[in-house]
């Protein structure tokens, strides 16, 4: 009994470590955090944060983990019983997010693009989640069993990655962007320019 204690101590501590951290990536980004200094503004040693962690790729990868599962929960609270309306939810709230902490997603569409996968030794898709919620939303549009569902929520994730790549460049006027990916991904480029 005491060892399922301590386990669940031990993941409690480590959720609420990771949950504290988040902040501190979002202003410093990967590249300029410091174990230290983290262990420092937690108020706990850096043994501590080494010791559930082990390194700073580590709590990285945690702390994405936790921005995803934060995200699909708020998609699938606040998904409704139209599937274009579900994919303007998460486009909207993946757009606000990416264009208010710049910091904290430097790596993820800047110089290093496989930098995640090269993070993930669980060799678990950490998107998987929401790739499933944006496969649902396009086998309602679709209508299409000869489709893969999952392909296609990868393509449109893309899509709205490019969107943010061209922003993090050149800053524009994202007014109309969550319709534009929409209309793009779902008509093509040649449609929707004519």
């Amino acid at each position: 009994m005491p060892n399922n204690v301590n386990k669940k101590t031990a993941l409690l501590k480590k959720k609420a470590y990771i949950k504290a951290s988040a902040k501190y990536f979002e202003k410093y980004g990967y590249e300029e955090a410091n174990m230290t200094k983290l262990a420092k503004e937690l108020g706990v040693s850096v043994g501590t944060l080494y010791k559930i962690f082990e390194n700073k790729e580590n709590l990285f990868f945690e702390y994405i983990l936790y921005q995803i599962d934060y995200f699909s929960d708020i998609l699938i609270k606040k998904q409704t019983d139209n599937s274009i309306d579900n994919l303007k939810l998460y486009l909207k709230y993946k757009y606000k997010y990416f264009t208010t902490n710049k910091k904290s997603i430097e790596l993820s569409l800047g110089h290093e693009p496989f930098f995640f996968h090269k993070l993930n030794k669980h060799k678990q898709h950490p998107m998987k989640k929401i790739f499933n919620f944006l496969a649902i939303q396009f086998k309602d549009i679709l209508k299409n069993d000869e489709i893969d569902y999952n392909h296609i929520a990868i393509l449109f994730k893309k899509v709205s990655d490019g969107y943010i790549e061209s922003h993090k460049m050149k800053e524009f006027d994202t007014t109309n962007a969550i319709d534009n990916t929409i209309n793009l991904f779902l008509n093509g480029i040649l449609s929707a320019n004519k």
